[in-house]
């Protein structure tokens, strides 16, 4: 059953009140020892904290270890151990052990799932002792919208199973079964992290800090940055996943599909993801040195000719290097016009975004936005960017990027650190997946991915915050010379909360993150995929045109009469790509399907490809993508066959993204037309959660990093159309009066060009 509750409003407690209840508490003979000692909080931001500790009584907020909702991790548990059991629902009281021998109610527990319930119904307490079941409007909730006839009925049949008289017995049953389910499935994560990695998960204050101690204490050594010139640099250098919409809008035509047009072209979508990108870059050569400043020749050619001689040495399609040294360089480069029409998906560039930047079709949409930073595909001049060695090596020989200056040059050197350690987590979570322990390999999966998150974590506006309970003694704490900001939240005759908010002092505020493997991390990511697109997908495909990337995946529209599950499957046997085209497919029947249309080697290929760590996978192989519409970066919907949709929304609340549908996208798509929704959501201030409705624009066409011309076409920012267009035509399509222009705004190209594009055609 799911969770409805919460109509009219929840329970507030003021901070006077929980402090008084929390001194009341002390007075409890059976707690003083365990509460004497003082109050402590670890302040993430506002009004969240990572820790609350009163005494020996330590809180830990598990959303930083995992944020799945209670219902999700509820029903994957209970999945896994009927799955387990072949059904037999004895076994769920050894998938929950904590719920089945403490809670009252549930000893011999048979099932166990979140129920319904209508707190929110009544206003007054006393209401508790009425009648068990209330009226079915009475579980309608403004948070989770309208409970359905169905979970109404289970809840009805539920209690009258369990012999509940009143709603306070329904109410201590649901809460029972949100603490103590709650505690079985933490349990579970704690001891498979303490099985794993022989640390208890819970004595830290997030899952990434105790991710980072397992490969510490597997023997990896990084050391970390003591230049603080390279320090700035690392972190101007850092880029993460690029989010980009290069087509709005595309449909599917080929035969055999319901509504196939023979008067229109052929074509085919695929949506197709890296298998765990981030910890395929971590099984890479990474920095492990403190870093180095090379030094350079004197002259910009003389460095120019040093870089060519680097980046000749470079083999940016070997996917196994060896170990050596890398390089963080700092150069301006770009890419010829004569290029602009067939580079599709270009190299990001940082720029801060301007209304007049994004097209004239959505420029009334950013008319009144401010410019704002983004990582955008560029095809214009790049300016003193930081980019790995090899990702700049496969621009210039693969995509034709011509460099005209080198700035600077970082050297580290470079160990396959992190590879055993990434290896052995994700076969381990293979194997918990193969066996349909799905709980257990859902917690393997955030584990490994928030290491990468931890060397990149940024110290910089770290603070140190103390809480003071004594008016006088916080007076004097605002002297401090240290003192960054200090807050106010309760200050009444009876009680007082003030928080000091302080700069961490010298010898604490130093740099614990080993940066350099972060940003190598995201520079061998990006790498990777474009890897993927240009030297595989580009050359196994007779025409492809990307229609939106979002990090470390991609949805392309094909073009042609032309079966891409065998011309991909064929490229694994001659092209520096990989395609894990079975996925989570039946393997046996993948084979049926495509024996007569996929060559023995080209299966088998597949076979040994299937769930490997850094291949491209088809995301929707068990259905056919029909249709795509993006409205936004990060704001599409995809339309399968059978009915499903798969839409993505940043920044519209769930309950409003869980009404939208595919119809609705494209209503907004071809009107150019923007929707509002008014919503509610639970709110804190002043360290008090309310109810509160809102209402605010959620859907509207507005691609900000693409040039954005027709409702159906935009192209790359930085292509010399978008900004030459006017000058071309006055010259009368005069290409070699351009060029002349062009030099004259951004100067002379460099003499030492060197592109081997395969498709060159003449710019104009």
């Amino acid at each position: 059953m799911l969770a409805c509750g919460l109509q009219f409003g929840i329970r507030k407690f003021s901070v006077k009140e929980l402090a008084t209840r929390v001194n009341r508490l002390r007075e409890v003979e059976a707690t003083k020892d365990l509460l004497a000692d003082k109050v402590s909080m670890l302040q993430k931001s506002g009004e969240t904290y990572l820790t609350i500790k009163f005494g020996r009584l330590r809180f830990v907020d598990t959303i930083n270890f995992c944020n799945s909702g209670l219902g999700k991790l509820i029903e994957s548990q209970r999945k896994c151990a009927l799955r387990a059991a072949n059904g037999d629902a004895g076994c769920l009281d050894q998938a929950f052990p904590i719920t089945a021998r403490r809670h009252p109610y549930l000893s011999g527990l048979r099932d166990d799932r979140e129920a319904t319930n209508a707190l929110g119904a009544f206003p007054k307490p006393r209401r508790l002792r009425e009648t068990a079941v209330w009226d079915f409007e009475c579980y309608h909730s403004k948070l989770a919208g309208p409970c359905s006839r169905e979970d109404y009925d289970e809840l009805v049949l539920t209690v009258h199973r369990m012999g509940f008289e009143s709603l306070k017995e329904v109410h201590d049953c649901y809460l029972g079964l949100d603490v103590t389910a709650y505690a079985d499935l933490m349990q579970v994560f704690r001891l498979n992290f303490m099985q794993r990695y022989h640390l208890d998960v819970f004595q830290y204050p997030s899952l990434p800090a105790a991710a980072w101690d397992a490969v510490l204490r597997g023997g990896c050594v990084f050391d970390l940055i003591t230049d603080s010139r390279l320090y700035l640099d690392v972190r101007r250098a850092m880029m993460g996943g690029v989010c980009a919409v290069f087509k709005p809008r595309s449909d599917a035509n080929f035969e055999g599909l319901e509504g196939f047009n023979d008067a229109l072209p052929t074509k085919r979508l695929m949506y197709l993801d890296i298998n765990s990108m981030y910890p395929d870059a971590m099984t890479k050569p990474l920095p492990v040195s403190s870093g180095y400043l090379e030094t350079l020749p004197s002259s910009d050619a003389d460095r120019l000719d040093w870089l060519h001689k680097l980046l000749s040495q470079e083999n940016p399609l070997d996917d196994d290097p060896a170990e050596g040294l890398g390089y963080l360089l700092f150069v301006d480069y770009d890419f010829p016009e004569e290029l602009h029409d067939q580079l599709d998906w270009p190299s990001p560039a940082r720029l801060r975004i301007r209304p007049g930047d994004v097209g004239p079709y959505t420029q009334e949409a950013a008319r009144n936005r401010p410019p704002t930073e983004k990582l955008v595909p560029f095809l214009g001049m790049h300016k003193e960017e930081g980019i790995h060695s090899k990702r700049l090596a496969f621009l210039r020989n693969h995509l034709g990027a011509r460099i005209w200056k080198l700035h600077r040059v970082w050297s580290f050197e470079c160990r396959r650190e992190l590879r055993e350690f990434m290896v052995e987590a994700y076969n381990r979570r293979r194997e918990l997946k193969d066996a349909g322990r799905d709980l257990e390999q859902g917690f393997e999966k955030i584990a490994i991915n928030s290491i990468y998150g931890k060397t990149v974590q940024n110290q910089e506006k770290y603070r140190n915050t103390t809480h003071y309970f004594d008016p006088v003694a916080f007076s004097r704490a605002q002297a401090g010379d240290r003192v960054a900001d200090f807050t106010v939240d309760i200050m009444e005759r009876d009680a007082f909360l003030g928080s000091v908010h302080r700069v961490r002092p010298p010898s604490r505020n130093i740099n614990r993150s080993p940066l350099q493997v972060g940003w190598a991390v995201l520079e061998l990511s990006k790498l990777k995929i474009a890897v993927q697109y240009w030297m595989g997908v580009k050359a196994a495909l007779p025409k492809v045109v990307p229609i939106l990337t979002d990090t470390d995946s991609m949805l392309l529209e094909i073009i042609g009469d032309c079966d891409p599950v065998k011309l991909l499957a064929e490229g694994n046997l001659t092209l520096p790509a990989e395609f894990d085209l079975i996925g989570d497919l039946d393997v046996q029947k993948f084979e049926e399907s495509f024996a007569n249309v996929i060559s023995f080697e080209g299966m088998q290929k597949l076979k040994e490809l299937q769930g490997k760590m850094g291949a491209l996978s088809d995301e929707c192989a068990k259905w056919v993508v029909q249709s795509v519409v993006c409205l936004a970066v990060k704001k599409y919907s995809i339309l399968l066959s059978e009915g499903k949709e798969i839409h993505k929304a940043k920044g519209v609340p769930k309950c409003v993204r869980d009404t939208a549908k595919h119809r609705d996208y494209l209503d907004i798509h071809e009107g150019n037309a923007v929707r509002h929704d008014s919503f509610t959501q639970m709110q804190s201030s002043g360290h008090q959660v309310f109810i509160a409705t809102r209402r605010k624009l959620t859907f509207n066409v507005l691609n900000d990093k693409a040039f954005q011309l027709t409702k159906e076409y935009c192209r790359p920012m930085g292509h010399w159309r978008n900004a030459y267009l006017g000058i071309w035509l006055r010259l009368g399509g005069d290409g070699v009066l351009l060029l002349k222009i062009l030099e004259y705004v951004r100067g002379v190209a460099p003499t030492r060009f060197r592109g081997t594009l395969a498709v060159r055609e003449a710019l104009f």
